[in-house]
């Protein structure tokens, strides 16, 4: 969280005050409590307590962040609803961590379709357009996989694990659509969706995510 507010406060720092704010911060978990379900978002009906075992709030240091740990074949989303204005703050970003890859997942098979990492972006409505940004366990970044209903796979982090750490993810929302639905998107996104699941595999799957913000660019 402290990297974002000290690269955002330079910005703001050097804009035209009368301008429109460059970037909107999501959610950075900072107002969580240790140990506990986010309470801004939330599950499916019936859901909530399976999604409390898999999501809760933990932190390094002074920074809290959401720990994602589906160990149970759980398998379960969670999502978070706010205005979105693509066409004002078309990039989004965040920071993710892979902590346990589901073994052999692989997105593009519906018999293997769990991911460590990932981010939806639903249009419209729950049955709207959507996209979903993944950490997969096998395919190369830059993949893009069609699922029925409307919705694309975009691989961002891929092939496995990667030293280091956190990875801080930039996507132009805008353009992903415009490039794979072939058309404007016709509503505003109504928010974000998490998933981290490892049930198709039968393995256990982990990630952390922080930072979620959207901007002009």
């Amino acid at each position: 969280m402290l990297f974002w507010l000290l690269f955002f406060a330079f910005s703001m720092a050097h804009a035209d005050v009368s301008q429109v704010p460059s970037f909107q911060i999501v959610e950075d978990f900072s107002k969580g409590a240790l140990g506990e379900f986010p309470k801004s978002f939330r599950t499916k009906p019936f859901q909530r307590g399976k999604a409390e075992k898999v999501y809760r709030i933990e932190q390094e240091g002074e920074n809290l962040y959401l720990s994602a740990d589906d160990s149970e074949e759980i398998s379960t989303q969670i999502f978070k609803k706010f205005l979105w204005d693509l066409k004002k703050y078309p990039a989004f970003r965040w920071r993710w961590r892979a902590r346990i890859l589901p073994d052999g997942a692989r997105e593009s098979e519906p018999d293997r379709n769990d991911s460590a990492c990932g981010i939806y972006v639903i249009f419209g409505a729950y049955t709207g357009d959507g996209l979903k940004y993944v950490w997969s366990s096998t395919l190369p970044v830059g993949t893009v996989y069609e699922k029925k209903g409307g919705k694309f796979y975009v691989i961002v982090k891929g092939n496995g694990l990667s030293k280091g750490g956190w990875r801080e993810i930039h996507v132009n929302v805008l353009e992903d659509y415009r490039r794979l639905f072939k058309k404007e998107p016709k509503d505003n996104p109504i928010g974000l969706g998490i998933l981290t699941d490892g049930n198709a595999t039968h393995s256990p799957a982990a990630c952390d995510y922080d930072d979620f913000i959207i901007s002009k660019e």
